[in-house]
């Protein structure tokens, strides 16, 4: 049976801890019925010492600080005796008051103290010493304490019910401050569309309750709003309007003619553009405009520095020679046409020499005296490119310097590179949004190297970038297909390819080999397999560390053997004190980044270690490759486990050893690009768990989600205008 919700009553007698980032406190109240002080903790706004409260929650003992009140909800009062006012008035909250002026206010006002402060403020200059500037400050810090505690209690008292937590009412009060309460009550889907985390269908709960009809057109406006964004977390850029009316129909349980015409004020309005049969969500359909005006006006400018052909044949011999490798005629077109043209597309699979090729055109370079930018998507992809190269390479995101304080990137149009040329690797994981801004960042007459592999899955983000770059048909473009790096055991890059051309793997599990299947029909036998490898068996064979060295790969979030399961799984293994702690996560934990978070500096997909956790401010502190981050509540749900993530999120990374389960639960994501994906992870080791018939699926599946993304069209449109 659940312990009894227990109430106190009381001032604020010292305020020990306030975080304003996410309103955790602890503080220490002299209750009304009582003489000795009790230490409360919890979710808090804006705590005033002097102010009267009623908390309700439950007696916890603490280890080491030993008994304490959780407050699980509380009421504010303004405080009423002349003691509690004068400790009200002299705290931090209330800034160019402190003790003497305090106790002159309360002496002169008494029980009308604060009426006097916020309705009649010229009265303060009664007080001896205090003029108009020290009354208008007074009267403009208490106004701000009152009206900011009271809009976030009652928001927090409103939003309670739904099952909204400090972090999340923490959001929507940054987002509106004090018409927040306003928004919730008036339109409630505003928070899905505005508000990081809050979805329709709890907008939708909140709407319905407040009386808001189901054919509302704020509703079915919301609706069609819903799936669009729905459709963008799956890749889309657009949905057809066939496809989106009776999509947002069926979700809303409306009828599709009332879907129509809300959709055409929408986009009368502007709110959605319709661009034909297409329907956008604005941002995607300018970012597609822009991208493809970038472009055009790259290449149509010559390079800064321009070099003749036969020059770039010259340095690519020289390159020959002093790099002592001998190039195909593949590479050699590569090398020559990246530093002799204004912008070159580079794509091929593994072993195919993409890195020899980017290692000589960086040699080339430097002969030249150029300035260049070497650039990834992903904190791994950066670090690997700059092991593998020898020169400096940063994130797209860290390249072009966020700037929380302004809220964009430092390098825009207005502030671009200084650059002579970039090379931007692993651009298959590349979304719209952020191609848009590395473009906008690009001064006209800089030269571009894009290199990838464009049989990888497309980007976790909306858009596909590189294949819509290379169909527009438009951009000049080398195909690696020669493959280069192999040995008579080094089956991980020859499987690859032959998994591309529709060939089953060659599976021999010799000792000496580096790639592996292991069959397992059952998938609960599956999951323990692959706890068994990952902890022990591939750990003692190989000397890789299970934590650092080793990944699981796995097609989906959901199932037996999906990403959710296999870290609960193998966190039991690895890490066994985190079954002891309170907290989401635990010291020693393996976490992913699921989110681009430009105020802490860390981006979707980033793999770190949870270093230490931090009870009392109620942090957690993360190790990434870069750096300490620390995470307030408020974006704790931004983290997730990574000890097993899915084959999308292990994009643009490679691990020394890899292990997959590939059984038929995972039948709707067995495609032969996912696989192909997978396998391309893996540097020295993969071991794939599971069944030759899901095996077989995946090879045969050629099947790819075609994204709904107009830009090669529109490339090809604003190409063909320059020519």
């Amino acid at each position: 049976m659940a312990e009894k919700i227990q109430q106190i009553a009381g001032t604020i007698d010292k305020i020990i801890f306030h975080n304003p980032e996410n309103d955790f406190a602890v503080i220490q109240i002299i209750p009304d019925d009582g003489v000795f002080p009790v230490i409360a903790t919890g979710t808090i706004p804006s705590p005033v010492v002097g102010q009267r409260v009623e908390l309700f929650g439950r007696w916890v003992e603490h280890p080491k600080y030993g008994t304490q009140f959780a407050v699980e909800d509380f009421r504010a009062y303004a405080p009423s005796d002349d003691a509690a006012l004068i400790k009200y008035l002299a705290s931090d909250l209330i800034y160019g008051v402190g003790k003497v002026y305090a106790r002159r206010i309360v002496e002169k006002f008494g029980a009308d103290t604060l009426d006097i402060i916020i309705n009649h403020p010229r009265r303060l200059t009664e007080v001896e010493g205090i003029g108009a500037e020290r009354a208008r400050r007074i009267h403009e810090a208490v106004k701000k304490a009152f009206t900011e505690q009271a809009s976030l209690q009652k928001l927090a008292a409103m939003l309670f019910e739904y099952g909204f937590g400090p972090g999340t009412i923490r959001r929507i009060w940054r987002r509106y401050g004090e018409g927040a309460v306003e928004v919730v009550s008036k339109n409630p889907y505003l928070l899905a569309e505005e508000v990081w985390g809050i979805g329709f269908s709890t907008a939708d709960k909140i709407a319905r309750k407040s009386g808001i009809s189901p054919e509302d057109p704020r509703r079915i406006a919301a609706g069609i709003v819903h799936i669009l964004q729905r459709a963008a977390d799956d890749g889309h850029c657009f949905l057809p309007r066939g496809e989106l009316i009776p999509a947002a129909a069926n979700l809303l349980e409306v009828d599709q003619p009332l879907v129509d015409e809300i959709l055409g004020q929408s986009c009368a309005v502007e709110k959605l553009i319709c661009d034909g049969e297409r329907v956008y969500l604005p941002k995607f359909y300018h970012a597609e405009v822009e991208v493809a005006r970038r472009v055009a006006e790259l290449l149509a400018e010559p390079p800064g520095k321009e070099i003749h052909f036969t020059m770039a044949e010259s340095l690519f011999n020289l390159a020959c020679r002093e790099l002592g490798v001998q190039y195909t005629d593949e590479q050699r077109e590569a090398i020559i046409g990246a530093l002799s043209g204004k912008m070159l597309i580079i794509t091929g699979g593994p072993g195919t020499g993409k890195t020899t090729i980017v290692r000589a055109i960086l040699f080339g370079a430097k002969q030249l005296k150029w300035g260049v930018e070497l650039a990834a998507p992903t904190g791994r992809a950066a670090k690997r490119l700059s092991e593998t190269t020898g020169h400096s390479a940063r994130t797209i995101h860290r390249l072009l310097g966020f700037n929380p304080g302004i809220g964009r990137f430092e390098h825009n149009p207005d502030n671009p590179l200084d650059a002579d040329l970039v090379i931007l690797d692993e651009v298959s994981m590349v979304d719209l949004e952020l191609f848009l801004n590395f473009l906008r960042a690009l001064k006209p007459r800089t030269r571009l190297v894009l290199v990838g592999d464009a049989d990888q899955l497309p980007s976790v983000g909306p858009g596909a970038v590189l294949s819509d770059l290379i169909r527009s048909e438009k951009i000049p473009v080398v195909r690696l297909t020669k493959i280069l790096r192999q040995d008579e055991h080094g089956l991980i890059v020859s499987n690859a390819h032959r998994i591309l051309r529709g060939q089953m793997p060659i599976i021999r599990n010799d000792p000496q080999d580096d790639f592996f299947f292991s069959r397992q029909e059952d998938p609960i036998a599956a999951r323990n397999l692959i706890a068994d490898l990952v902890c022990e068996r591939i750990p003692r064979r190989f000397g890789f560390d299970p934590v650092e060295d080793i990944q699981v790969i796995t097609p989906m979030h959901k199932g037996r053997c999906g990403a959710r399961e296999l870290n609960r799984i193998l966190r039991e293994r690895l890490n066994p004190l985190a079954a002891t702690t309170e907290f989401p996560f635990a010291p020693g934990d393996k976490v992913m980044q699921t989110a681009n978070n430009y105020d802490l500096g860390v981006f979707n997909g980033e793999i770190g270690r949870v270093a230490e956790i931090d009870p009392d401010n109620a942090r957690i502190v993360v190790e990434y490759d870069f750096g300490r981050v620390v995470y307030d509540r408020m974006y704790w749900d931004q983290l997730q486990l990574a000890y097993a993530v899915t084959v999308h999120k292990s994009q643009g990374s490679e691990y020394p050893a890899v292990v997959m389960p590939i059984l038929t639960e995972h039948y709707i994501m067995l495609t032969r690009n996912l696989l192909y994906t997978a396998v391309t992870r893996a540097k020295k080791l993969i071991v794939l768990v599971g069944t030759h018939k899901a095996l077989a699926i995946a090879v045969r599946n050629n099947r790819q989600m075609e994204r709904y993304t107009a830009l090669a069209e529109r490339l090809a449109d604003a190409l063909s205008e320059t020519e």
